[in-house]
């Protein structure tokens, strides 16, 4: 735990460093992700488990352990739509897939989980690959990371896509007996 120690004491870095093993964030066969969602300045991250270090959402890693994580982009091309909405962290979402989009065939809308209207699209690169796990017939339950509640203008909307049972875990509480994470310590 020396490295963590140091991490804790220089510059208060609270996230796991983004080089390392590509496998950090996998699941143990048969288990888990040993990752939960905590809140962090007013929006949601991932927290690891053993270390209680925070997951940056640009992390490359996570998409290897089935973890989808973006900023919505477009937000204010539909400003009403967003306005309406709860977007609040931990709130769920609905991602779209929208083949027939003129503009990007892979395009995937997002929307509140109750309405019919997008609030905005994952972003360009990303969501070639999200369209493909959805053709590909994979479930993605997706969560608000960061936003704000209905009747409150929202200029940014960040969400987490993973399959229902490991958004279901994630958004769990984190089990007694883990460290703090780190920013609380």
């Amino acid at each position: 735990m020396e490295g963590f120690e140091r991490l804790r004491t220089e510059g208060g870095a609270v996230y796991v460093p983004s080089e390392g093993p590509a496998d950090r964030f996998l699941p143990p066969p048969g288990g888990l992700h040993r990752l939960h969602l905590v809140e962090y300045q007013g929006g949601l991250r991932l927290c690891e488990d053993e270390t209680g270090l925070l997951v940056g959402p640009t992390d490359r890693r996570l998409q290897r352990a089935g973890l989808y994580v973006t900023n919505v982009r477009g937000v204010n091309y539909y400003p009403e739509a967003a306005r309406r909405a709860d977007l609040s962290p931990g709130r769920p979402l609905r991602l779209v897939p929208e083949p027939d989009n003129l503009h990007d065939p892979f395009a995937v809308a997002v929307h509140p989980n109750y309405g019919k209207e997008p609030i905005g699209y994952v972003n360009r690169q990303k969501a070639r690959h999200w369209s493909k796990v959805i053709a590909g017939g994979s479930s993605l339950t997706a969560v608000s990371l960061r936003g704000t509640g209905p009747g409150v203008a929202c200029e940014a909307v960040a969400v987490l896509a993973a399959a229902p049972e490991v958004v279901a875990h994630l958004m769990s509480p984190r089990p007694s007996g883990l460290p703090q994470p780190v920013f609380l310590q």
